[in-house]
């Protein structure tokens, strides 16, 4: 999503890698959760609402359900939620997740954005999406929630390597050329 003023230059920046997201995180869905799930993405560009209207969690729920509560959505927003439960920039409920979408505050032809995005927002979208896949097996709060929880707090706090995937997603080192990271999906119970 991106304020309105803004979405043509997020296009040209971002698109190229949040498309190739879409790709990833469908091959990911099924590599690691077994579920063949139908990943589509485009631009919301946003326009400046009134006091009471201002894009903000309650405004995508809206969004959300009005665009059909059976489907999953996933926004990549320009804000931080003011609440949240979740360990990060990010929101997770019922077939509804966001995370807030980081940017280089340069972009220039020797810098690495596409690793920058990786390290700054991709596993933080692997995490959301790990609350919503372990829900959807029918899995109480305290296993989608609190596990998914734990994890991130290893790899945050106790230096746990994320998992980390090239081009060709193919794991790989954190030394090497890297395009996604994601948690590590192995100590997930479900």
């Amino acid at each position: 999503m991106s304020k309105e003023e803004e979405w043509k230059k997020r296009y040209e920046e971002d698109w190229d890698y949040v498309s190739s997201l879409t790709r990833f995180f469908k091959w990911w869905i099924k590599h690691e959760f077994h579920e063949d799930f139908a990943v589509e993405a485009d631009i919301l560009p946003v326009i400046p609402g009134k006091l009471f209207d201002r894009v903000n969690l309650a405004y995508l729920l809206r969004d959300h359900k009005e665009r059909g509560s059976s489907i999953f959505h996933f926004y990549l927003t320009y804000f931080k939620p003011m609440w949240t439960d979740c360990h990060l920039e990010g929101y997770h409920g019922e077939n509804f997740g966001l995370t807030t979408w980081f940017r280089p505050k340069v972009f220039s032809s020797n810098f690495k954005v596409e690793r920058y995005f990786a390290d700054n927002n991709c596993s933080k979208i692997s995490h959301v999406l790990s609350h919503e896949l372990i829900r959807r097996k029918q899995k109480k709060r305290k296993v989608y929630f609190d596990q998914v929880h734990k994890i991130w707090d290893s790899h945050v706090n106790d230096n746990v390597p994320f998992y980390y995937y090239n081009k060709q997603l193919n794991r790989v080192s954190k030394n090497s050329e890297y395009r996604y990271v994601t948690i590590d999906t192995s100590k997930l119970e479900y």
